[in-house]
């Protein structure tokens, strides 16, 4: 008897051992599976980059030059961009109150950008910047959307992440910075 009870115990714990093994194994491979997202740095020089806006106009860093702005980089095909327009013209009167501008930053092509600004009703400043045509949003890191980057006067970046949820704090710290 005693000797299956051993038996047993070393059994028990070859399983447990292989579990083990078989959940790093499946957690190493979801890992790879998801690589970290990078963002710019805080501190750095903000890249500069080309973009169009809804009238034509070419636009640079250099526009913005004196000045903090905050990026907002979103898709018309992007569902949770869509969602968080509200908050992000909720958004609008804290970042005038502390001079930051928000622009939106679309990587669709014209006619669709159009598209999401008119449920913009025009509130907000929106850039066209194609994957295809100019590497703004790549310069900037923007895997996912919606994110954001803040710039501030001085072209630094001071923030970056994804979706809107902290921009608010972060143009608050802007601003106490000044």
């Amino acid at each position: 008897m005693e000797s299956i009870l051993v038996l047993s115990t070393i059994l028990l714990w070859a399983l447990v051992l292989l579990n083990l093994l078989l959940t790093l194994g499946l957690a190493r491979r979801v890992r790879a599976a998801f690589p970290k997202i990078e963002m710019l740095k805080v501190g750095q020089q903000a890249p500069d980059f080309t973009a169009q806006t809804l009238q034509g106009q070419a636009v640079s860093l250099a526009d913005y030059a004196g000045r903090a702005v905050a990026f907002i980089f979103t898709s018309p095909h992007c569902q949770p961009c869509r969602e968080q327009l509200p908050t992000l013209q909720a958004l609008k009167p804290k970042a005038e109150e502390f001079n930051v501008e928000l622009v939106m930053v679309s990587d669709a092509n014209e006619n669709e950008t159009r598209t999401l600004a008119s449920e913009l009703d025009g509130s907000l400043p929106i850039l066209i910047a194609p994957r295809e045509r100019t590497t703004f949003i790549a310069d900037y890191k923007a895997t996912a959307m919606p994110s954001y980057c803040l710039v501030d006067a001085h072209g630094k970046v001071r923030a970056a992440g994804i979706g809107l949820m902290g921009l608010e704090g972060e143009i608050e710290k802007v601003a106490e910075r000044r």
